[in-house]
């Protein structure tokens, strides 16, 4: 069984004994395990609302940003049912934005993938002063201590490796699919057998 400590960075897929409809066929995002608990963030599951909507209710300033820089219709996620007011930034960055951001309130997640929740960081990419793909988030996931390593040990979560295209270039519809995929697994398969066995 693959240890729960090698899933931050990498992702943890929904397996079919996770009976929380937060997380039905959600592919998580890990970016934080340690003793104290771990985090992460769903990023297969589209919010009801777009980019300058969630903006206009939080800050008009960055509202007009995002309209102006063609980025108000920019997709928001729901990334997961802790503190879902809470705005959070996935975003990539290059070699030379890495070395940049030393110092900023940013958590990387394996080489190039980072999250940050800074007026800042946001106010750069709707304005276009930062360019690269990015996530806008509404929440997170949040597990306490020892808490994923029994859901995992149950077969609620299965682990994979963190590879970045599975976050900016699979579509969000897909991106559960292709994570089982990469495991071996065919997704309609794995819903029926799972139901009465182990993942």
């Amino acid at each position: 069984m693959t240890e729960v400590a090698t899933v931050a960075p990498g992702f943890l897929i929904s397996g079919p004994q996770l009976e929380d409809p937060n997380f039905a066929e959600t592919l998580v995002l890990m970016a934080q395990f340690n003793q104290e608990g771990a985090l992460g963030f769903v990023v297969n599951r589209p919010a009801t609302i777009d980019l300058e909507t969630l903006l206009e209710n939080v800050d008009e300033d960055l509202a007009k940003l995002a309209r102006e820089s063609g980025l108000g219709s920019h997709d928001v996620l729901v990334g997961g049912p802790v503190q879902q007011t809470a705005v959070w930034l996935l975003f990539h960055r290059s070699d030379e934005e890495l070395e940049g951001d030393e110092g900023e309130d940013i958590l990387g997640v394996g080489e190039h993938l980072a999250v940050a929740a800074t007026r800042d960081i946001l106010e750069d990419f709707v304005s276009g002063r930062r360019a690269g793909p990015f996530h806008v988030i509404l929440g997170y996931a949040g597990w306490g201590p020892g808490q994923l390593e029994l859901e995992t040990h149950a077969g609620a979560w299965l682990p994979l490796g963190l590879t970045e295209d599975l976050v900016f270039d699979v579509p969000f519809e897909e991106r559960w699919d292709e994570a089982l995929r990469r495991l071996g697994l065919t997704p309609g398969g794995f819903m029926i057998s799972g139901s009465g066995a182990e993942a």
